[in-house]
């Protein structure tokens, strides 16, 4: 996809009031790309994609960038969908997210091979912690957020 043309996109979209309310609008592009000017400038939001971004330093590099690009003001930035794990290590790619303020999208597909139990973005979905990739990721979503009072 090219930026080129994006932002005209965007504003229409922006443009449409329904009920008295327009809509708030972003867009994604690929795994460790960085929107180009025109679409940081008419972005509600920023989408990001930790997709292919394997160093977790890289997450925090991409958060920082984003918010040089010309036009950026403040305002969410979200990794919408990431498909690295690590959440036994000290670091990864949700830590470095959040370390830099920026949400982070768990993309947990069932990969080849694995069972039903795997994989919340794979039809049909197990929604209940049964695997143990599951079970890490909340367990690190817990440690970050202290657990439930």
């Amino acid at each position: 996809m090219t930026d080129k043309r994006v932002d005209e996109l965007i504003k229409r979209v922006k443009s449409k009031v329904k009920n008295g309310y327009s809509y708030l609008v972003g867009t994604s592009f690929s795994g460790g790309k960085i929107p180009a000017p025109n679409v940081v400038k008419e972005s509600d939001f920023i989408l990001l994609h930790g997709n292919s971004v394997k160093d977790p330093k890289r997450i925090a590099e991409m958060v920082a960038q984003v918010k040089t690009v010309n036009g950026y003001k403040p305002m969410p930035i979200v990794f919408n969908e990431d498909d690295h794990f690590d959440f036994d290590k000290p670091t990864n790619n949700m830590v470095e997210a959040i370390k830099a303020y920026a949400s982070w999208g768990y993309f947990d597909f069932r990969m080849k091979g694995e069972e039903y139990d795997h994989g919340f973005q794979s039809v049909p979905v197990n929604w209940q912690i049964s695997s143990p990739r599951k079970n890490a990721f909340f367990n690190k979503l817990e440690e970050i957020t202290g657990g439930l009072k």
